[in-house]
């Protein structure tokens, strides 16, 4: 019964081991910033740009419009600005915006 609880920490550990070996930020971190991304750009913004994935400190998002992946270039020291204050300092180094085509029409 107590390896039952262990379980789960040490799954834990281990992603964390192998996240740390690949350069990715921590579970927390990442989690977090999933959270607190629609705060970071506004809600009306995160229904346009979406959170895709951190590699390694680089945040990668998808746009809808090219002309977004333009804005988040500009914009990427406030962004990154309001993530190390969010989550701490170097967590995220970098934004690259893809844009994606819609299949909806």
């Amino acid at each position: 019964m107590e390896s039952e609880n262990k379980d789960p920490i040490l799954l834990r550990a281990s992603l964390e081991k192998l996240m740390k070996s690949i350069g990715a930020p921590d579970i927390d971190s990442t989690i977090n910033l999933l959270e607190i991304w629609p705060e970071l750009i506004g809600e009306e913004l995160s229904s346009k740009i979406s959170l895709v994935a951190l590699n390694g400190s680089t945040l990668v998002i998808h746009v809808n419009d090219p002309a977004w992946a333009s804005q988040i270039s500009w914009l990427e020291a406030q962004i990154l600005e309001r993530i190390d204050k969010k989550i701490g300092k170097g967590v995220v180094s970098a934004v690259k915006a893809k844009t994606t085509i819609s299949k909806e029409n």
